[in-house]
């Protein structure tokens, strides 16, 4: 099934104003200023440009932290367990969303939207929501979907058109709704698999500006840029970047310079960047940040204006 897409260059222009941004000219080697989401932390970190020198650290969420964004006003996006948080630079919670009681739920996700507020995708209520700038509902679609409240919804994404993106790990499919909750698109696991690709669990899928998705599916899997056919057109794997250990694909990100940057979990080296020919342009190693699942690469800039604001 193909994605039915058209040109929308306003929607476009509002979300990459909400992309990461390409990094400054930095020395060969050292990594540009990272915004992390930890899961074995529950916290959400920024790390120095060029050193391993924590500068920010969350406060706590109430589960694993899978999920973080840098805002437009020096604030951060996160979600973990059952909420998802804006909290300032000084650590202050701006608002708050928390799911439902007397039912499990996994909030794996978050993203921010172009008006304030954020997309979430829900575990266990299976349900995608967006919130407001006060954590209020003010738009909500029922999906049905294989699995449980940890492997409903691992990511999800809204994209330039409107449309909604879902890796939906506990079936091991990759699905796209539009507004209204119609499905459009399935990626079938099985079908990358026909293609010689391990497949174990999908994890994440970014749609990049060519319409291809740029896909991490856990253990062992590579990260694959799969375009609108369904066909492989690119794809990194363990054996490709011997140095980095390299053991589970989470998030991923394509920078506009072509190359892609992996939050690798448990991998020996969890945070690095690779060339489109598939070169390590750097590889980031600390352990006291935990395992991370999703990164964000910010510019000196912009975090420079973050710890301006506030944070110690």
């Amino acid at each position: 099934m193909t994605m039915k897409r058209s040109c929308a260059a306003l929607a476009a222009a509002q979300f990459l104003a909400l992309s990461p941004a390409a990094p400054a000219q930095q020395a060969a080697g050292q990594h540009p200023a990272l915004l992390i989401a930890s899961y074995s932390n529950n916290a959400a970190y920024i790390v120095a440009a060029g050193d391993d020198k924590v500068v920010w650290e969350s406060p706590k969420m109430p589960g694993p932290c899978q999920d973080a964004w840098l805002l437009p006003n020096n604030h951060i996006l996160l979600s973990g367990g059952n909420q998802v948080r804006e909290v300032s630079a000084d650590h202050k919670i701006v608002w708050q969303y928390e799911a439902p009681k007397g039912v499990a739920v996994e909030i794996h996700n978050c993203q921010p939207l172009p008006g304030g507020g954020a997309l979430i995708g829900e575990g266990g209520t299976c349900r995608l929501l967006e919130l407001d700038n006060q954590g209020k509902i003010t738009k909500e679609i029922k999906l049905t979907l294989g699995g449980n409240a940890h492997s409903h919804m691992r990511q999800v994404r809204k994209t330039p058109t409107g449309n909604y993106l879902v890796t939906a790990a506990g079936e091991n499919n990759i699905r796209e709704f539009d507004a209204q909750g119609k499905e459009l698109r399935v990626l079938l696991g099985k079908d990358i698999e026909s293609q010689g690709v391990k497949w174990p669990i999908v994890h994440s899928a970014e749609l990049l500006a060519n319409g291809n998705l740029l896909i991490g599916g856990a253990y062992g899997m590579p990260v694959i840029e799969v375009d609108k056919s369904d066909k492989i057109v690119w794809k990194l794997t363990a054996d490709d970047v011997p140095d980095v250990g390299f053991a589970y694909s989470a998030g991923c990100l394509r920078l506009p310079n072509g190359n892609t940057v992996v939050a690798a979990y448990t991998s020996k080296f969890p945070i690095f960047e690779v060339s489109p020919d598939k070169k390590v342009v750097w590889k980031f190693q600390n352990p006291a940040i935990g395992h991370p699942t999703h990164v964000k690469v910010l510019t000196p800039e912009a975090t420079g204006k973050f710890i301006a604001s506030g944070a110690p």
